[in-house]
């Protein structure tokens, strides 16, 4: 997962810890990006021909083409080719690394800019566990894969027998089942790096996930800083939003995830708007100035 992963449970028999994070270790050799052995590089090899997915590659890909279809493309997880294109080609720590938290731009405008919006980018036959991606396209796991799979992790805890379960996969956090005290003390950091805007949720069921163009970026050749949330209008790090992070909270993990990157991609009144559509979700948005707005 490229991340700090934590793993809480609330009774139940012994091991599921040690299952927990053998959960995790499996969901992460299906669907990294950055392992050519992994289910998922199989499968982008052959786009634009049926193949054949497991049952978690299948939830991955079902998850991920839902929220494309949610957002109207605004969260685009298709974008594999163009996020390998402004450098992100392999695990974030091998990176060089751009310090700091501040909002700046995005510098890297190398290679061709290319909306990535396909009517159809993948077809699916979900009860024989057939996929096909269009041709040219590769899913990309990271701006679902954390959030979705830490709802997986969490539910097949409460089978294993937990009574509960809080799941944390770099910071992106699902919870079930029963909870301690009054409920799961989520913290969520100020993407800005200030002190003086402490917060936390209280959840006792459903995920908080959290996204934005200031902590994962680096620099290519050059001195060229890119991040990792790409405009599916360009297919390059997003510069023209007036948002640069969210937090979400939702129902479920995969969901928050979706929600969180398009408030930052669509910008306030996206975010807006779609907090009007949907029931049960709320987002802490931070724009270029730092100032955080709820939205609920």
């Amino acid at each position: 997962m490229g991340c700090d992963c934590q793993i809480l449970v609330v009774g139940g028999p012994p091991g599921l810890l040690e299952f927990g994070e053998q959960r995790v270790r499996e969901l992460e050799t299906a669907w990294t990006r950055f392992d050519d052995s992994s289910e998922l590089s199989a499968f982008n090899r052959r786009a634009g021909h049926w193949t054949s997915v497991s049952e978690e590659l299948s939830l991955l890909l079902w998850r991920g083409l839902a929220g494309y279809r949610m957002s109207d493309g605004i969260f685009n997880p298709f974008m594999g080719t163009q996020i390998r294109g402004v450098g992100y080609d392999r695990d974030f720590s091998e990176l060089d690394i751009a310090s700091g938290s501040t909002p700046i731009e995005a510098t890297d405008t190398s290679g061709p800019s290319t909306s990535v919006n396909p009517t159809t980018p993948m077809q699916f036959m979900r009860h024989r566990r057939l996929a096909m991606l269009a041709p040219g396209l590769e899913f990309d796991s990271g701006g679902i894969g954390k959030g979705l799979g830490a709802d997986v992790v969490a539910s097949d805890l409460l089978r294993a027998g937990a009574a509960g379960a809080m799941v944390s996969l770099g910071g992106d956090v699902s919870v079930a089942g029963l909870w301690p005290d009054e409920g799961w003390r989520i913290g969520i950091d100020d993407p800005t790096g200030r002190n003086d805007q402490p917060m936390n949720v209280v959840l006792r069921d459903g995920a908080v996930c959290s996204s934005g163009t200031l902590k994962r970026r680096w620099r290519n050749e050059g001195g060229t800083v890119a991040h990792h949330i790409l405009d599916p209008s360009t297919g390059r790090s997003l510069t023209r939003s007036d948002v640069v992070a969210a937090s979400a909270i939702a129902p479920s993990g995969w969901r928050a995830e979706v929600l969180t990157k398009i408030a930052v991609v669509g910008g306030t009144q996206v975010a807006r708007d779609v907090v009007a559509r949907q029931s049960g979700i709320a987002l802490l948005v931070w724009d270029r100035s730092g100032t955080v707005s709820t939205i609920q």
